[in-house]
């Protein structure tokens, strides 16, 4: 089961981006005589962590209280997620933090959502 700070989530969430969110930032420059030079540093917080449903569903009712939730929580709150306990905030850094699409058009919207995700940054 996975918490959202408060608000319990019925359905098992996806973790989209796990394999794939880079862990290390890093640049690379020439000096004059072409050698490169290379500066890495380890990423300790601000990683990005995208939860899903892929194909599967999620109730409106659950999906209108999260849209609610990161509208006015604008500060860290706790995840949990898979038994392990995150500091996160909603990443509103490149557009909506939550996002999903109607399982059958319907006028009001559908009583449930699929390809729902939901975006955090660590902290």
């Amino acid at each position: 089961m996975t918490t959202i700070d408060s608000i319990d989530i019925a359905v098992d969430l996806l973790w989209l981006n796990r394999d794939n969110t880079p862990r290390v930032a890093a640049n690379m420059k020439r000096a004059l005589n072409g050698a490169p030079l290379v500066q890495q540093t380890i990423i300790p917080a601000g990683i990005a962590m995208e939860l899903g449903t892929k194909s599967g569903w999620m109730l409106r009712t659950e999906f209108e209280q999260l849209k609610a939730h990161a509208a006015i929580t604008l500060t860290a709150f706790t995840l949990a997620y898979e038994g392990t306990s995150y500091n996160v905030v909603w990443d509103n850094t490149a557009g909506s933090p939550i996002t999903g699409e109607d399982l059958f058009d319907e006028v009001g919207g559908f009583e449930k959502l699929t390809n729902v995700v939901l975006k955090f940054l660590t902290l």
